[in-house]
């Protein structure tokens, strides 16, 4: 029975959290247990100290077991060769209680140092297993629930592991109370004990429904970020359909979801606690009126007694309000290592092992299948192309033809279902993705920027890069002279997202940052898509400048940025249709390259999907 209840117990939310607490600061956990059971022990010789108080004031302490706990202080004082005092027992005392104060100071300072600690490991913990999954779970996952998990679930677990501690800190005073008021009164003792438990049992099903309040607040609290990013990254469509009140209603009602269940939640702490005031009263009355009338119980060991009575039953107080709030807190907890689990079982990197991989020939997509959805589905069926080390490719075609996924493959953020890539003939695998992807140097057609620094954005991608390497790198992206007029040079904040920036101004930053990671392969995904001409013309007389020096991959739908590749492959829906160089593909009679530079003239900008 009791092995099942242990193995019940490791199998439960609660052991899972406990496991993972003493994981990550077994010390720290060591350090705070010792303080709470020294300051519990603390807390019984204070108890010890009113014995000798009571009998200095004129109490009989001589009588039963308060007879015998007085002996054991007068062999204390004795053996200390201190008389007992009124002076000298209340210095003691006011030294004990002053010491337990000290004490708890420091526990409380230990707590909450596990407390954030352990809120701050598990959110890095996390943040790493989504950083490290790869990018199609990432993709089909909901970014606001990794920012939720990030943030409101960690500083729910956060609260919840303070709670925890301060259960486990109550239990051990309540044990060692009721140690020394077994040897006061044992009969007392036991109907204060039993009070408490009657208590306890009593409201068992308010940490039940604690759990499910803390599972609602985790849903609704959940769908309140997923709201709060959509409406903040729909606003632009909001406003220019007049939809504001709308949004708004549909969010205040989200709002007040989560609101009622945080309200439900302490609506059910304030009723626990107010059962308890009114309980405890009625039953420290009814105990008084028993013990005086029937029991006739002498005076010190009865203002002992209601004494022990008033600080134990706080205790269980405590013990189940701290146990409410941590089990509302589960629930967090629980979503964050499940997530945190997807993450890892999803990774694109092998622990401890990586092979490193060179490109010096060749980078070749062989008989490559993929899937967005289900295997019958296939978005590119057998797929065959090269990227010659030093040349300059293009892969051409209407939107939604496969292009970015050909580049997410050599990029190894997607896994083909069948075939494979290779790089001079080693397949790009778990084991040497980190090193290939440090050779990779990527602008996208939205550049994602920090609204920090010029030189902190370029830094991300070459942290031990000095001011040389950034002024080449700006050079070589034509984005030297317009850095160096800004107010503040390469220390010029550019505001959120590059806001601060022109759009041919963050594309060129990006095409830096990319460059300057010296890579051997340079992908270039639609990144002019959106540039006016005169921007455009700068990006690719930069790209012109590197031809021959880096592999390059263009991937674009407008012809202007593709005339002067070495090769071009025109792709739809994952199939080549044709590939040659700019010449070789227009001098193709009844090709399709041809017809559609014919329909749309070898100047004009939009492809467009027949």
């Amino acid at each position: 029975m009791v092995g099942k209840i242990i193995i019940n117990f490791k199998k439960s939310f609660l052991g899972h959290y406990t496991k993972n607490l003493i994981q990550l600061m077994p010390q720290k956990i060591a350090i705070s247990l010792f303080l709470m059971v020294l300051i519990s022990l603390l807390q019984g010789i204070s108890l010890l100290l009113l014995v000798p108080l009571l009998q200095l004031v004129g109490l009989n302490v001589s009588q039963g077991s308060i007879g015998q706990i007085a002996g054991i202080v007068s062999e204390f004082f004795a053996t200390i060769n201190v008389q007992p005092t009124l002076l000298a027992v209340l210095i003691i005392y006011v030294l004990v209680i002053s010491f337990i104060a000290i004490l708890s100071r420091l526990q409380t300072l230990r707590t909450s140092d596990i407390q954030y600690q352990f809120a701050a490991q598990l959110r890095k913990r996390l943040y790493k297993a989504i950083t490290n999954s790869n990018w199609l779970f990432f993709t089909k996952m909901k970014s606001s629930n990794f920012a939720h998990a990030l943030t409101n679930e960690i500083e729910r677990i956060s609260m919840g592991t303070g709670q925890f501690l301060t259960f486990l800190a109550s239990i051990m005073i309540l044990i060692v109370y009721i140690i020394f008021a077994l040897k006061i009164a044992g009969i007392g003792t036991g109907i204060i004990f039993l009070v408490g438990v009657i208590i306890l049992l009593v409201l068992r099903r308010r940490a039940v429904k604690s759990r499910y309040s803390g599972e609602e607040i985790t849903t609704t609290t959940r769908d309140l970020y997923s709201s709060i990013m959509q409406h903040m990254d729909g606003m632009k469509t909001i406003k220019s359909f007049g939809m504001q009140e709308e949004n708004i209603n549909i969010f205040s009602n989200q709002t007040n979801n989560v609101a009622y269940n945080y309200l439900d939640a302490i609506k059910s702490y304030a009723d626990v606690k107010l059962l308890f005031d009114i309980g405890t009263v009625i039953v420290l009355a009814i105990m008084v009126l028993f013990l005086i009338e029937v029991i006739k119980l002498p005076t010190a060991s009865l203002f002992l007694l209601i004494y022990l009575f008033v600080v134990m039953i706080p205790q269980f107080s405590t013990i189940q309000r701290s146990y409410q709030y941590f089990i509302n807190s589960l629930p967090a907890f629980d979503n964050v290592i499940h997530l945190e689990k997807q993450c890892q079982e999803n990774t694109d990197l092998l622990k401890n092992k990586e092979c490193t991989i060179l490109l010096n020939k060749a980078i070749r997509l062989e008989n490559v299948s993929f899937s967005y959805m289900e295997e019958e589905h296939f978005l590119m069926k057998e797929l065959n192309l090269q990227i010659p080390v030093g040349k300059t490719i293009a892969i051409v075609g209407p939107s939604g033809a496969g292009k970015s996924t050909v580049a997410d493959l050599i990029m190894g953020l997607i896994q083909p279902y069948e075939g494979k890539v290779t790089v001079d003939g080693v397949p790009i695998t778990k084991c040497s993705i980190g090193s290939w992807r440090s050779q990779i140097g990527y602008v996208s057609q939205e550049t994602f920027l920090f609204n920090e620094s010029i030189k902190f954005n370029l830094l991300l991608s070459q942290p031990k890069a000095n001011e040389k390497d950034l002024i080449k790198a700006l050079k070589l992206a034509s984005a030297h002279e317009f850095v160096t007029k800004l107010p503040h040079g390469l220390n010029t904040f550019i505001g959120d997202r590059g806001v601060k920036l022109s759009g041919g101004e963050r594309q060129r930053i990006a095409l830096a940052r990319a460059l300057l990671r010296k890579p051997s392969l340079l992908i270039l995904d639609e990144a002019t898509s959106n540039l006016d001409s005169k921007n455009e013309k700068k990006i690719l007389k930069s790209i012109d400048e590197l031809h021959g020096e880096i592999t390059i991959l263009l991937i674009a739908h407008r012809l202007s940025t593709i005339k002067n590749a070495d090769y071009i492959y025109l792709i739809d829906n994952g199939q080549i249709l044709e590939s040659g160089t700019w010449d070789e593909l227009l001098k193709k009679e009844k090709g399709q390259f041809k017809d559609i530079c014919d329909a749309q003239g070898v100047n004009k900008l939009i492809w467009k999907k027949e």
